[in-house]
């Protein structure tokens, strides 16, 4: 079985038990944090994919790391998955168990790319224009990027918007490519 399916099959018990529970938000919290300790640290990765350190190691490190800082659901969720041999797709259980919290509460993710950093005034009112326009909340990511010249670039799920400047100077060149001189005219 795929890594993808096994993770969101994890997840969705996770996200089952801790609405039985009333617990989502405490969890949602522990998954945001284990999220930010998978994406962050690469040898943490390489240390949950390794075969040679044995189950008695790793759990003292996860011990280590996440005792105190876990809800007891959550923690008790990372011994499981340690006791299952699953710990090499933590990343992507915690991932998945985002997209299942944001899907759960309504939350879309937007991302904006920018020449420039945006003010908290527009991006405030881009929020709100997006919060209006697709009835639900908005999680706004900002990106600069230096190499746009100016405009921005507004994505979220499979939806694009691009308004730079960049573009339009392309769709100016196709269509000034076409030659629609004539001569003797």
């Amino acid at each position: 079985m795929k890594s993808e399916r096994i993770a969101k099959r994890y997840a969705k018990a996770l996200f089952g038990l801790v609405l039985e529970k009333d617990k989502v938000v405490p969890v949602y919290n522990d998954m945001l944090l284990i999220n930010d300790v998978c994406t962050g640290s690469p040898d943490f990765i390489r240390f949950l994919q390794s075969p040679v350190i044995n189950f008695s190691k790793k759990v003292s490190v996860f011990n280590a790391v996440f005792s105190g800082k876990l809800n007891p659901v959550s923690f008790e969720f990372l011994e499981i998955i340690l006791k299952k041999n699953r710990e090499m797709i933590l990343g992507e259980i915690s991932a998945e168990f985002l997209r299942l919290y944001k899907e759960y509460k309504n939350i879309k993710t937007v991302y904006l790319k920018t020449a420039t950093p945006t003010d908290e005034k527009n991006a405030a009112y881009l929020e709100e224009i997006l919060s209006r326009t697709f009835s639900s909340d908005i999680e706004l990511i900002q990106e600069v990027d230096k190499n746009l010249i100016g405009g921005f670039v507004f994505k979220m799920n499979d939806l694009q918007y691009d308004a730079t400047v960049r573009r339009n100077i392309n769709r100016l060149k196709k269509e000034y490519n076409v030659n629609i001189y004539v001569p003797k005219f």
